[in-house]
Protein backbone atom coordinates (compact mmCIF):
# COMPACT_ATOMS: atom_id res chain seq x y z
CA UNK A 1 0.00 0.00 0.00
CA UNK A 2 1.53 3.41 -0.77
CA UNK A 3 1.58 6.19 1.81
CA UNK A 4 -0.05 9.44 1.45
CA UNK A 5 2.54 12.66 1.13
CA UNK A 6 0.96 15.28 3.39
CA UNK A 7 1.15 18.59 2.50
CA UNK A 8 3.39 19.20 5.40
CA UNK A 9 5.74 16.90 4.38
CA UNK A 10 7.06 19.90 2.47
CA UNK A 11 8.40 22.71 3.02
CA UNK A 12 7.89 25.49 0.47
CA UNK A 13 9.01 29.03 -0.18
CA UNK A 14 8.66 32.38 -2.16
CA UNK A 15 12.71 32.35 -2.22
CA UNK A 16 15.17 30.93 -0.40
CA UNK A 17 18.84 31.55 -0.02
CA UNK A 18 20.36 29.23 -3.31
CA UNK A 19 17.67 31.13 -5.45
CA UNK A 20 18.61 34.66 -4.56
CA UNK A 21 22.40 33.75 -3.65
CA UNK A 22 22.95 32.27 -7.20
CA UNK A 23 21.88 35.12 -9.12
CA UNK A 24 24.65 37.18 -10.62
CA UNK A 25 23.80 40.68 -8.47
CA UNK A 26 21.91 38.39 -5.54
CA UNK A 27 18.81 40.70 -6.00
CA UNK A 28 15.89 39.37 -4.35
CA UNK A 29 11.95 39.63 -5.41
CA UNK A 30 11.86 43.38 -3.94
CA UNK A 31 13.99 44.12 -6.66
CA UNK A 32 11.14 43.99 -9.22
CA UNK A 33 8.17 43.71 -7.83
CA UNK A 34 5.70 46.11 -5.25
CA UNK A 35 4.42 45.94 -2.19
CA UNK A 36 0.72 44.37 -4.08
CA UNK A 37 2.65 41.20 -5.98
CA UNK A 38 4.84 40.57 -2.58
CA UNK A 39 1.65 40.73 -0.58
CA UNK A 40 0.06 38.27 -3.27
CA UNK A 41 2.79 35.99 -3.12
CA UNK A 42 2.87 35.88 0.79
CA UNK A 43 -0.51 34.94 1.13
CA UNK A 44 -0.20 32.34 -1.26
CA UNK A 45 2.43 30.87 0.60
CA UNK A 46 1.48 31.36 3.96
CA UNK A 47 -2.19 30.34 3.45
CA UNK A 48 -1.07 26.66 2.29
CA UNK A 49 -0.91 23.32 4.13
CA UNK A 50 2.47 23.47 3.02
CA UNK A 51 5.55 24.00 5.96
CA UNK A 52 6.17 27.83 5.32
CA UNK A 53 9.58 28.95 4.96
CA UNK A 54 10.43 32.73 5.37
CA UNK A 55 13.59 33.65 4.22
CA UNK A 56 14.94 36.14 6.26
CA UNK A 57 13.70 39.72 5.51
CA UNK A 58 11.50 38.96 3.21
CA UNK A 59 8.90 39.57 6.05
CA UNK A 60 9.09 43.31 5.57
CA UNK A 61 10.37 43.08 2.03
CA UNK A 62 14.35 43.67 2.62
CA UNK A 63 15.95 45.71 -0.35
CA UNK A 64 19.26 44.73 -0.04
CA UNK A 65 20.70 41.59 -1.79
CA UNK A 66 21.41 38.55 -0.38
CA UNK A 67 24.74 38.05 -2.57
CA UNK A 68 27.22 34.82 -2.96
CA UNK A 69 30.11 35.96 -0.47
CA UNK A 70 33.05 33.57 0.23
CA UNK A 71 35.96 33.68 2.45
CA UNK A 72 38.53 31.32 1.35
CA UNK A 73 42.06 31.85 3.44
CA UNK A 74 43.92 30.38 0.12
CA UNK A 75 44.70 32.68 -2.31
CA UNK A 76 44.27 30.31 -4.78
CA UNK A 77 41.13 29.24 -4.18
CA UNK A 78 39.35 32.18 -3.35
CA UNK A 79 40.83 33.64 -6.91
CA UNK A 80 39.61 30.53 -8.52
CA UNK A 81 36.04 30.78 -7.43
CA UNK A 82 35.84 34.50 -7.97
CA UNK A 83 36.75 33.43 -12.15
CA UNK A 84 34.63 30.51 -12.03
CA UNK A 85 31.51 32.77 -10.95
CA UNK A 86 32.32 35.36 -13.43
CA UNK A 87 32.74 32.95 -16.75
CA UNK A 88 29.41 31.10 -15.32
CA UNK A 89 27.63 34.66 -15.70
CA UNK A 90 29.64 35.50 -19.13
CA UNK A 91 28.08 32.66 -20.63
CA UNK A 92 24.45 33.63 -19.37
CA UNK A 93 25.36 37.28 -21.26
CA UNK A 94 25.60 39.17 -17.77
CA UNK A 95 27.95 42.38 -17.45
CA UNK A 96 30.83 40.92 -15.31
CA UNK A 97 30.99 44.27 -13.93
CA UNK A 98 27.80 43.58 -12.53
CA UNK A 99 28.32 40.40 -10.91
CA UNK A 100 30.17 41.11 -7.08
CA UNK A 101 33.64 39.76 -6.15
CA UNK A 102 32.15 36.83 -3.32
CA UNK A 103 35.82 37.70 -1.67
CA UNK A 104 35.30 41.18 -1.29
CA UNK A 105 34.42 42.45 1.92
CA UNK A 106 31.94 44.56 0.29
CA UNK A 107 30.10 41.55 -1.04
CA UNK A 108 29.56 40.33 2.28
CA UNK A 109 28.26 43.77 4.13
CA UNK A 110 26.03 44.53 1.77
CA UNK A 111 24.03 41.51 2.23
CA UNK A 112 23.42 42.25 5.83
CA UNK A 113 19.86 43.34 6.55
CA UNK A 114 19.29 47.13 7.44
CA UNK A 115 16.72 46.65 9.92
CA UNK A 116 16.14 50.16 9.86
CA UNK A 117 13.66 49.65 7.01
CA UNK A 118 11.14 47.71 9.50
CA UNK A 119 10.02 50.74 10.25
CA UNK A 120 9.81 52.76 7.01
CA UNK A 121 5.63 52.81 5.55
CA UNK A 122 6.22 50.31 2.50
CA UNK A 123 8.27 47.96 4.62
CA UNK A 124 6.01 48.08 8.00
CA UNK A 125 3.11 47.42 6.15
CA UNK A 126 4.66 44.28 4.55
CA UNK A 127 5.36 43.14 7.69
CA UNK A 128 1.92 43.58 9.33
CA UNK A 129 0.42 41.51 6.69
CA UNK A 130 3.19 38.63 7.45
CA UNK A 131 2.01 38.83 11.32
CA UNK A 132 -1.45 38.92 10.54
CA UNK A 133 -1.01 35.74 7.79
CA UNK A 134 0.64 33.87 10.69
CA UNK A 135 -2.12 34.81 13.22
CA UNK A 136 -4.50 33.81 10.99
CA UNK A 137 -2.55 30.30 10.26
CA UNK A 138 -2.74 29.80 14.40
CA UNK A 139 -6.54 30.71 14.65
CA UNK A 140 -8.05 29.07 11.55
CA UNK A 141 -7.93 25.33 11.37
CA UNK A 142 -8.63 25.25 7.63
CA UNK A 143 -5.66 26.69 6.88
CA UNK A 144 -3.23 24.23 8.27
CA UNK A 145 -5.66 21.34 6.68
CA UNK A 146 -2.69 18.45 6.07
CA UNK A 147 -4.84 16.41 3.84
CA UNK A 148 -4.95 17.64 -0.02
CA UNK A 149 -8.03 15.67 -0.87
CA UNK A 150 -9.94 18.11 1.32
CA UNK A 151 -8.75 21.03 -0.50
CA UNK A 152 -9.91 21.84 -3.91
CA UNK A 153 -9.16 24.76 -6.63
CA UNK A 154 -10.55 26.81 -9.19
CA UNK A 155 -8.86 29.62 -11.55
CA UNK A 156 -9.26 30.75 -14.60
CA UNK A 157 -5.43 30.60 -16.90
CA UNK A 158 -6.78 33.73 -19.01
CA UNK A 159 -8.18 36.23 -16.49
CA UNK A 160 -5.22 35.10 -14.06
CA UNK A 161 -7.08 34.58 -11.06
CA UNK A 162 -7.28 31.30 -8.75
CA UNK A 163 -9.47 30.67 -5.77
CA UNK A 164 -8.45 27.69 -3.29
CA UNK A 165 -11.09 26.08 -1.22
CA UNK A 166 -10.26 24.86 2.91
CA UNK A 167 -13.42 23.98 4.22
CA UNK A 168 -15.37 27.01 4.99
CA UNK A 169 -12.45 29.50 4.46
CA UNK A 170 -11.57 30.74 0.21
CA UNK A 171 -7.85 32.01 -0.48
CA UNK A 172 -8.86 34.01 -3.41
CA UNK A 173 -6.02 35.63 -5.44
CA UNK A 174 -6.02 37.91 -8.58
CA UNK A 175 -2.90 37.56 -10.67
CA UNK A 176 -4.13 39.99 -13.63
CA UNK A 177 -2.81 43.59 -13.41
CA UNK A 178 -6.25 44.97 -13.55
CA UNK A 179 -9.48 44.14 -11.05
CA UNK A 180 -11.15 41.06 -11.26
CA UNK A 181 -14.60 39.85 -9.63
CA UNK A 182 -13.92 36.16 -8.84
CA UNK A 183 -16.75 33.23 -7.55
CA UNK A 184 -16.93 32.39 -3.94
CA UNK A 185 -19.09 29.64 -3.42
CA UNK A 186 -19.18 29.95 0.82
CA UNK A 187 -22.05 29.25 3.15
CA UNK A 188 -24.08 33.08 3.54
CA UNK A 189 -22.26 36.22 3.46
CA UNK A 190 -19.07 36.48 2.44
CA UNK A 191 -16.51 37.32 5.46
CA UNK A 192 -13.23 38.77 4.79
CA UNK A 193 -10.61 37.55 7.03
CA UNK A 194 -7.62 39.14 5.41
CA UNK A 195 -7.06 41.65 2.82
CA UNK A 196 -4.14 42.83 0.94
CA UNK A 197 -5.90 46.05 -0.35
CA UNK A 198 -9.42 46.73 -0.40
CA UNK A 199 -11.88 44.55 -1.86
CA UNK A 200 -15.58 44.11 -2.48
CA UNK A 201 -17.89 41.44 -1.76
CA UNK A 202 -21.15 40.14 -3.05
CA UNK A 203 -23.61 37.48 -2.86
CA UNK A 204 -20.81 34.62 -4.24
CA UNK A 205 -18.37 36.98 -5.30
CA UNK A 206 -15.72 39.49 -4.55
CA UNK A 207 -13.90 41.90 -6.52
CA UNK A 208 -10.25 42.22 -6.08
CA UNK A 209 -7.84 45.03 -7.20
CA UNK A 210 -4.85 44.16 -9.48
CA UNK A 211 -2.88 41.41 -7.81
CA UNK A 212 -4.67 41.41 -4.71
CA UNK A 213 -5.21 39.03 -2.25
CA UNK A 214 -7.90 37.60 0.20
CA UNK A 215 -9.10 35.32 2.45
CA UNK A 216 -12.72 35.08 2.91
CA UNK A 217 -14.99 32.74 5.18
CA UNK A 218 -18.91 32.59 5.05
CA UNK A 219 -20.93 33.56 7.58
CA UNK A 220 -24.67 32.21 9.03
CA UNK A 221 -25.27 36.10 10.32
CA UNK A 222 -25.12 34.71 13.76
CA UNK A 223 -21.94 36.16 14.51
Amino acid sequence: EKSVITPRQLVVAVQNHDQIGNRAAGDRNTAVLGYDQLALAAVLNLSSSNTPMIFMGEEFGASTPWQFFTSHPEEELGKATAEGRLAEFARMGWDPSLVPDPQHPDTFTRSKLDWSEVGNDGHARLHRLYRDLLSLRRTVPELTEPDFRNISVDFDEISRWLTIHRGGVVVALNFADSARELPVPVNGTVRVLLETAPVLTYDGAVELPAYGAAILSGSNGQD
